[in-house]
């Protein structure tokens, strides 16, 4: 990889790096105090931390206003600053309502407040629709500034920044909270840490998405894009609506989507049983399990730098996007023989060579998001795809906990069997988007995307 592409992409990294801070502050930490701590019914908890992930649906909306804008101007910067400015202002609201919410628990005696819910659900509501809004903006200002041969490395670097920030934010959190980390820390103490953090976090995110955008983006004066460089986004005029009806007649904007889907409905529906199937099927204990994530974390770095730096560029992503699929079958299949031996060793290692494979599938995954694309409409794109991946995320993680609880009330409580039946569905759902992508043209797509929009934009004319 040159040194500016490498540049490049450690910049831009540090917008995904803020993502995974904010991500194990909400998920982990505010999670954890709404339900444990504070004693708020975990239903409720669920919809207020999950109402984030809500607002996938606006990511076209941004991404064809930021398309909208002349290329002359900065289009997708904007976006960006903006967003991590509200989600850096929006989680210190989060964290001073949680603070609220329990003072008014212990005074009342555990009564719920309901006007105090309702805020903590609206904050989060609008903490996804800045996520929604910077992140389509950041996936174009990435298919602007680099060209298809450096966007596999790119990514690989911008995603591994993504899990460092997941790392980050567990080390913010023990530096902020101090010794209200400890196991027998009193309420108040913790209390008094959260209160620490939401002075100090948002000056950490702010910082951090400010400086992945700063100097980034070019302005195109001219009708000539550098030589080397990727060809220029034409500004979009079309309605919203125009191109959501053009889209829907392109049959390979449907099967895109629909691998996309599948594919990220695969990768995640484990999310929820993967640490519950070692403690139930092993006996292991919290930390043996919790160490199922770094196992899993550093299969993921290593897939997306076998992914990012040599696969992509030697077989295509469609091809690299089948092999992750594959190894992914193929380390289910050896955690559930794992199960059946009661090998942990075993375990272990299906368990890195599964994160192996999720690195492959989602880099290939992001790299085919890139190839889907079309300058005119590459945020609107990319917020389309940006959509489906947060929901079948969401789906996925959901499905999880929910087909257990079926399976295993189907096959009268065997632990095993229903732990296998999630399994053996996630193998079917790999291997099933791994066919799905024989169908895959990005060749034919594009020039699809060219012919039809073209006609819209002659009516419009016209």
């Amino acid at each position: 990889m040159q040194s500016h592409p490498l540049r490049l992409a450690l910049q831009l990294g540090l917008f995904q790096l803020s993502l995974g801070i904010l991500g194990v502050l909400i998920l982990g930490l505010l999670n954890r105090l709404l339900i444990q701590d504070i004693q708020l019914p975990a239903v409720l908890a669920a919809l207020a931390v999950g109402g984030q992930q809500l607002m996938g649906f606006t990511r076209a909306w941004f991404g064809h206003r930021s398309d909208r804008i002349p290329p002359s101007r900065l289009r997708r910067t904007p976006f960006i600053v903006i967003s991590s400015l509200a989600i850096a202002l929006l989680f210190g609201v989060a964290c001073q309502l949680v603070l609220r919410l329990a003072t008014s628990m212990e005074a009342s005696g555990g009564e719920l407040n309901g006007l105090l819910i309702g805020l903590l659900i609206l904050v989060f509501v609008a903490i996804g629709t800045a996520i929604a809004a910077g992140g389509t903006a950041f996936s174009a200002l990435i298919a602007d500034r680099t060209t298809e041969a450096e966007r596999p490395r790119v990514l690989s670097v911008v995603w591994g920044m993504r899990l460092m920030g997941v790392l980050l934010g567990s080390v913010l959190v023990n530096q902020v909270f101090g010794s209200a980390c400890a196991a027998d820390a009193s309420r108040t103490a913790v209390l008094a840490g959260l209160q620490r953090l939401s002075l100090v976090t948002p000056l950490v995110l702010l910082g951090l998405g400010v400086a992945s955008v700063f100097g980034v983006e070019r302005r195109i004066t001219g009708l000539m894009a550098p030589v080397g460089s990727p060809p220029p986004d034409v500004p979009q005029r079309l309605a919203l609506p125009q191109l959501l009806l053009k889209l829907r007649s392109i049959p390979q904007a449907g099967r895109f989507l629909g691998v996309l889907c599948l594919f990220t409905f695969s990768m995640f529906l484990n999310d929820a049983v993967l640490e519950p199937y070692g403690a139930a099927v092993f006996g292991m204990s919290v930390c043996a399990t919790t160490s199922l994530n770094v196992l899993i974390a550093l299969g993921f770095f290593g897939g997306l730098g076998v992914s990012g730096f040599w696969l992509i560029e030697r077989v295509g992503n469609i091809r690299t996007a089948r092999v992750g699929a594959v190894l992914a079958a193929l380390a289910l299949m050896l955690i559930l023989w794992a199960g059946a031996e009661q090998s942990i060793p075993l375990l272990r290692a299906a368990v890195a060579l599964f994160g192996l494979s999720l690195g492959v599938c989602m880099n290939a995954c992001l790299t085919l998001m890139f190839s889907f694309v079309q300058p005119g409409r590459t945020g609107f794109l990319l917020g389309i795809w940006g959509a489906g991946y947060a929901y079948s995320c969401g789906l996925a993680t959901i499905s999880g906990g929910g087909l257990l609880t079926l399976f295993r009330a189907w096959n009268g409580g065997d632990l095993f069997g229903a732990y296998s039946g999630v399994f053996a569905l996630q193998m079917v759902c790999f291997l099933g988007a791994a066919l799905m992508t024989r169908r895959l043209d990005v060749v034919g797509f594009r020039n699809t995307v060219k012919t039809r929009f073209s006609d819209v934009i002659e009516m419009a004319v016209d």
